[in-house]
């Protein structure tokens, strides 16, 4: 059986201090005096931005989170980053138990400020119950990409005023027929139900849920995500 990976009260200061240096390298430059503080939240110790540039964002789930700028998308468009690491106390010991890390990212116009929310990386760690310790779900990957933009499409005024001229442009019905049902939403609002892995070697082994081997890993995978985002973000 799976057990939690732990870390002390003394161990998890440095790191924070380590990651806020390590994360200022990859944030937009007018950013860089932001911190990564942990606020104690009942049983949970959980980190976020805090700063002058620091912004408030909604997300599709969950409370809103604390974002920074990141980068330019063309000359219009903006992403902004957020991340949440939280920790919950061992009521077995007096460590800490990883619980989650994530980075969410949203797209908006230079100087509007209407976030957007297109996709998170998420690392999710074990979750105790009165078998044992368990990932959740059990049959996703951990560490995994949602994909959220298509969401925020639902909204999308284009989209809604095509599928209302799409029923109102409906072949005409003989008198006392009953009308037709309204078509489906599309699957891909859906997509981000899907926990797509990232952490997965098919061609090594089966497993597709990992947890972190240490706290330089949680470190690494958020720097190295983020420079993966820089890259993907440079094609749009």
């Amino acid at each position: 059986m799976p057990e939690p990976f732990t870390a002390s009260h003394g161990q998890l200061g440095p790191h924070w201090t380590r990651l806020t240096s390590d994360v200022k390298t990859k944030i937009a430059a007018r950013a860089s005096a932001s911190q990564l503080v942990a606020s104690a939240v009942e049983d949970k110790y959980i980190v976020s931005f805090v700063g002058r540039e620091v912004r408030r964002a909604g997300r599709l789930r969950g409370e809103p989170i604390a974002v920074v700028p990141f980068r330019m998308i063309g000359k219009d468009w903006e992403a902004w980053i957020g991340y949440r690491e939280v920790w919950t106390r061992n009521t077995s010991s007096r460590r800490l138990a990883f619980s989650s890390a994530d980075l969410t990212a949203y797209f908006t116009l230079v100087g509007i400020e209407a976030f957007e929310q297109v996709l998170r990386a998420e690392w999710t760690g074990l979750v105790q119950s009165s078998d044992g310790w368990f990932f959740r779900p059990e049959n996703a990957g951990h560490p995994h990409w949602q994909i959220d933009v298509a969401e925020a499409l639902q909204q999308d005024v284009d989209y809604i005023s095509a599928r209302q001229l799409l029923e109102e442009t409906a072949p005409p019905r003989e008198f006392g027929e009953p009308a037709p049902s309204k078509p489906s939403s599309p699957p891909w609002f859906q997509l981000s139900r899907l926990h797509l892995a990232s952490g997965m070697r098919p061609w090594v082994d089966l497993d597709i849920a990992h947890g972190p081997l240490g706290l330089e890993s949680i470190r690494s995978w958020v720097v190295e995500t983020l420079g993966l985002l820089h890259a993907e973000f440079e094609r749009l």
